[in-house]
């Protein structure tokens, strides 16, 4: 699948506005971000770029930009040259291959992505993973929906979670998934599909770091696949956003637990009662 890239100047913008502005490409199906040089490049897959609507939204915030399609290239070969550990805190340390220096975190995952997309650096990953290390995981199964590189899922497994499935849309997210469990020792099954692939059974806890519309929309489908007393994980959103989520969830018998906050994002959980 092709990848279609827009380089979006910013320059000269207030030093929250690369955030903010990530936050509504990520609602319009961007799924990477990175930025260089008052320059933030943004990828979305070229099968869901509404090129009317991303005009419109960046022409709105009054920058100007570029598009390329980006071919499929040897994304590991790109990742080793431009992209760093990722250490949360004294917690975890999100790390390629190639990282060989010595790391201190109470956890370690490796990972090797096949593409450039999910390897960590976004707020939102270091978020579920906090809220992922204060969980008793012990025994419990596991749903990660929308995956990416398999992250959450196997630091779950690490944590003690067994049971584990994850699930993504992109064949890339699904096969690479499963490699990095490989790579981390950890037994997960994985699925190429939407949440009509889930499997017909319930879960102690759900992740689903995604985005604000698909999670207001599908939040009912996930209480389905949710245990009593199961926590759901909620991630990829504004932070302004969340009382939008948490009016889903009380309708869907989900009570609010916590949230944490980093730049303009949250993460948060709630338990179905």
């Amino acid at each position: 699948m092709k990848y279609i890239e827009y380089q979006i100047d910013i320059n000269n913008k207030e030093s929250d506005f690369s955030d903010i502005l990530i936050a509504f490409l990520s609602e319009l199906g961007f799924d990477s971000f990175s930025e260089e040089n008052n320059v933030l490049f943004a990828y979305i897959p070229e099968n869901i770029d509404d090129e009317k609507e991303i005009y419109a939204m960046l022409n709105n915030f009054s920058v100007t930009f570029s598009k390329n399609i980006i071919e499929q290239k040897n994304w590991n070969e790109e990742w080793e040259k431009n992209y760093d550990p990722v250490v949360i805190e004294n917690i975890i340390t999100i790390k390629a291959p190639f990282h060989k220096q010595n790391f201190t975190t109470k956890y370690i995952i490796e990972i090797e992505p096949k593409m450039s997309f999910g390897t960590g650096h976004h707020p939102t990953t270091e978020l579920m993973c906090k809220l992922i290390n204060e969980t008793n995981f012990e025994k419990k199964s596991v749903l990660d929906i929308g995956c990416g590189t398999g992250i959450l899922a196997i630091f779950s497994a690490i944590k003690g979670a067994i049971d584990i499935i994850a699930i993504d849309i992109e064949e890339w997210a699904a096969e690479n998934s499963a490699e990095n469990a490989l790579r981390n020792n950890v037994k997960m099954q994985t699925i190429l599909g939407d949440k009509n692939s889930i499997p017909n059974k319930q879960f102690d806890i759900i992740f689903a770091n995604i985005n604000l519309n698909i999670l207001k929309q599908d939040i009912p489908d996930y209480t389905k696949f949710l245990k009593k007393n199961g926590i759901l994980f909620l991630s990829g959103f504004f932070k302004t956003e969340i009382q939008q989520i948490k009016n889903v969830c009380k309708n869907n018998n989900l009570e609010f637990i916590q949230s944490i906050e980093k730049e303009l994002w949250t993460a948060c959980q709630f338990k179905k009662s």
